[in-house]
């Protein structure tokens, strides 16, 4: 397992659990806050709010802290925190389908979300750009590289396939504009829906049946890394109940690399999907050596409801958990069979009779392929507020801020951790907070300005004018290689 052995566990369960706080200011403003000045007041975990004299303070009664803080002579006020009925303003006619950025109750239940619209205003309220100056790779089957609602987020990528620096979305292959569409859609500009990393770039990957290969693969993390990325996001792994495969020695070592060495030694964050088979991906005969390898953020996913997908796979190396769609009944990965389908995540589609809806955008991505770029654009958030972050401090944040849902059956041990769920659902917001408290938020990454590829009126070929057969996505290869498959 990925052993993350936290300082204070009180401190993980305590902010879960807690179910109130409560606003405290000391009279004596030089006086620190201490637990045992208030031993009678139910008090769980308490920190001071910045630029301010109040602290939060987490309380297992808030009638019963309360009263006790009234009576103390060392408190000049008390004062509950109230909930507000918010609704994100948002320009992009589709945001408001986009449960997994800020659930109101649309789909499953309000609250179950990545707080990713939470954490958009936090970040602007400290002057920063969501994900200003952050590159993602993204290594998938191919892109709509001039989709509108992705104006100036492709950087120059790699097509594995045809050997040139086009990775576009010509033929059966609708997943990775998907996955991007995931990250960084164009937020508020009239057009569909918003990405979690709003102002996060794409490095693309086209790879196709060729990511097989291992020096295809080796060629894809050394193109994205050669290119500066802070963060790769990998939507695909070996065949879901495809028998145990290991990642190729030579990407191990690139991976291992990229971790300890990359972005001056602060390590590139690589996040993998945990996979749709509903399987282990540590035990020996479904072993997943690519989403199981300790240099990757290996990402299952949860619906609506804050309950494990029924097709996420799971395991001791399992590490977080990112809201995305879920299959009713027995287990079925059809991208097409949208009666199944549940809560699905709306984003962009490849503009064809190629993309999974055949317009602009589909409401039915999901699986552990729209979870993974989700937790991908979370790192891309906290790497835009504070650049310095390692990627081992990222991932001890995330994780430990990690929302510990559904605790009635995910069994989380003495170190906040499930085979089912990981450390839990990742939490733009609670990551963020827990940053800026550490060290000073203030951005600094400089724009990107780099060649892009702009959108463009697409121009039905006659290749692409009969609706496809169904052998649609998951792609999946044998040749020459692993088994590999996009989920």
């Amino acid at each position: 397992m990925k052993k993350l052995f936290f300082a204070a566990f009180l401190l993980i369960f305590s902010t879960v659990f807690a179910e109130d706080t409560v606003f405290v200011q000391l009279k004596d403003s030089a006086r620190k806050f201490l637990k045992s000045d208030f031993e009678k007041c139910g008090i769980t975990y308490f920190y001071k709010i910045k630029r301010t004299d109040f602290y939060a303070v987490h309380t297992e009664n808030k009638e019963i802290s309360l009263d006790c803080f009234a009576k103390s002579p060392l408190v000049k006020r008390a004062v509950p925190d109230k909930k507000m009925n918010i609704q994100y303003k948002s320009k992009d006619p589709f945001f408001e389908n986009q449960w997994h950025l800020l659930n109101t109750g649309q789909r499953g239940i309000e609250g179950n979300d990545a707080k990713v619209a939470a954490a958009w205003d936090y970040l602007e309220s400290l002057g920063i750009n969501p994900g200003k100056g952050v590159k993602i790779g993204v290594i998938d089957d191919a892109f709509d590289l001039h989709h509108p609602d992705m104006a100036g987020k492709y950087l120059k990528g790699l097509d594995l396939v045809d050997g040139d620096d086009y990775p576009y979305a010509d033929d059966n292959e609708p997943h990775g504009t998907c996955v991007t569409g995931v990250i960084a859609a164009v937020k508020d500009n009239d057009l569909g829906v918003a990405g979690a990393c709003p102002e996060c770039k794409i490095v693309p990957v086209r790879s196709g049946s060729a990511l097989g290969e291992g020096e295809n693969m080796a060629n894809a993390f050394n193109f994205v890394l050669d290119q500066g990325v802070q963060i790769i996001s990998n939507s695909w792994g070996p065949a879901d109940n495809g028998g145990a495969e290991d990642m190729p020695e030579v990407v191990r070592e690139i991976v291992k690399y990229a971790r300890e060495n990359e972005r001056g030694g602060l390590g590139t964050v690589i996040f993998f999907a945990a996979g749709n088979g509903n399987e282990d991906i540590s035990a020996v005969d479904t072993f997943d050596g690519y989403a199981a390898n300790d240099d990757v953020i290996a990402v299952g996913a949860l619906n609506a409801y804050g309950k494990r997908s029924n097709y996420s796979d799971f395991g001791k190396d399992l590490d977080v958990m990112a809201p995305s769609s879920d299959v009713d009944g027995d287990y079925v990965w059809n991208p097409f069979a949208a009666d199944t389908i549940k809560d699905g995540i709306w984003t962009i589609d490849a503009r064809s009779w190629y993309g999974y809806s055949q317009s602009d955008y589909t409401s039915s991505f999901g699986g552990t392929s729209s979870a993974c770029p989700l937790a991908a654009s979370v790192a891309g958030l906290m790497i835009s507020a504070y650049p310095e972050l390692s990627r081992d401090e990222l991932y001890e944040i995330i994780t430990k801020t990690a929302d510990k849902v559904s605790p009635g059956d995910a069994d989380y041990d003495e170190n906040g951790f499930s085979e089912k769920y990981g450390y839990g659902r990742i939490n733009a917001l609670a990551a963020l907070q827990m940053l800026c408290e550490r060290h000073e938020c203030k951005g600094g990454l400089p724009e990107i300005k780099e060649e892009t590829y702009e959108p463009e009126d697409l121009e039905m070929g006659s290749d692409i004018d009969e609706f496809p057969d169904d052998s649609m996505l998951p792609v999946k290869t044998t040749e020459k290689g692993c088994s590999v498959s996009f989920i």
